[in-house]
């Protein structure tokens, strides 16, 4: 199946003529989704967002990615080394330090490889201070008001060199939804990524988010979309430098391709919530997705469960409904 969905999404290899209400040509293009951190005004970039449903922030985390980077080598050195221990769960096998791995392509050196390494905001000191950067903070108050709150503890997605997994096409909205407006996202490039490196940039298609929820499917890589029915060249490829920033709505559709340089790939992502919204579903697959649904069926009428993260600007306003105390974990 894998070798199948590669070849079906291979850049160029679909037509875009069917799509034209998302279609990036002659349309959208990366340029019209970017303002640059050095001349920020938050709410121009708010509004960027909020109209196509992704933004790009030239050079908002440059101060922060060198030291992101270093801890991304170390961990990566060390979940190799502990794959002999390695856990067997539904979405790949996870190694004693947190670290997620899948099935890695057909010659590779390992039967896995990595996907989301084991860093988070209680690992590295770096991926939390860029969680709470001051001008990432003034664009997430434009878009979802004075009360921000952390979704998660951060997250590192890998991708391996020669080959790395490609993220097909997805919305993040198949694996958590909320109550509301849901996460607002960011991605963030630890090292210089674009086509002509080869090694997987983000493409995004500007106003999915309108469209809601899509249904998902299986693939190797967890929950895509159809890849017939969005493929890549579907959507705007956003270059990028080390540094550079993409916030995304959870339903805006987004994914990247593997990476076939001689470098891994790493990216860091941040994700900000209002205090009142909640979670309603979490999943990794199609099945998980149909078991929370009836979970959910099965608590109407009941106080939400959720998990409290951080507040990372503003303040959380009791509402006589007191949930978990922990702290989120995705």
């Amino acid at each position: 199946m894998l070798r199948r969905l590669v070849k079906l999404i291979a850049p160029g290899s679909l037509s875009s003529k069917n799509f034209p209400r998302f279609s990036s040509s002659g349309t959208v293009l990366a340029k019209d989704l970017e303002v640059h951190a050095d001349s920020l005004d938050a709410k121009e970039a708010a509004d960027i967002y909020r109209k196509y449903g992704c933004l790009v922030v030239r050079g908002l985390n440059v101060k922060y990615v060198d030291d992101i980077r270093r801890t991304v080598e170390l961990q990566a050195e060390q979940s190799i080394q502990l794959l002999p221990e390695k856990k067997k769960i539904p979405e790949g096998w996870l190694t004693s330090d947190g670290t997620l791995f899948i099935p890695a392509p057909e010659g590779s050196s390992r039967k896995e490889q990595i996907m989301v390494l084991g860093v988070d905001y209680f690992t590295c000191a770096a991926l939390l201070a860029a969680s709470i950067d001051e001008k990432c903070l003034d664009i997430v108050e434009q878009i979802i008001g004075p009360n921000v709150e952390l979704f998660g503890k951060g997250q590192i997605l890998y991708k391996e060199p020669s080959g790395g997994h490609a993220k097909f096409m997805h919305q993040d909205s198949a694996y958590f939804e909320f109550a509301k407006d849901g996460p607002v996202g960011t991605l963030n490039y630890c090292i210089d990524t674009n086509l002509s490196l080869n090694n997987g940039p983000l493409f995004v298609v500007p106003g999915s988010h309108r469209q809601g929820y899509i249904d998902h499917i299986d693939t190797h890589s967890h929950l895509a979309l159809d890849p017939e029915i969005w493929p890549f060249n579907r959507g705007v490829p956003i270059e990028g430098k080390a540094g550079d920033t993409i916030f995304f709505h959870v339903h805006t559709v987004h994914g990247s391709q593997h990476n076939c340089s001689a470098s891994p790939r790493p990216v860091f992502i941040n994700r900000y919530l209002r205090p009142d919204d909640y979670q309603t579903i979490q999943a990794t697959s199609v099945k998980m997705r149909s078991e929370a649904k009836e979970k959910l069926a099965e608590r109407a009428g009941k106080p939400p469960l959720k998990e409290r993260g951080y507040m990372v600007r503003g303040w959380r306003q009791y509402d006589g409904l007191e949930w978990s105390l922990s702290t989120a974990h995705h």
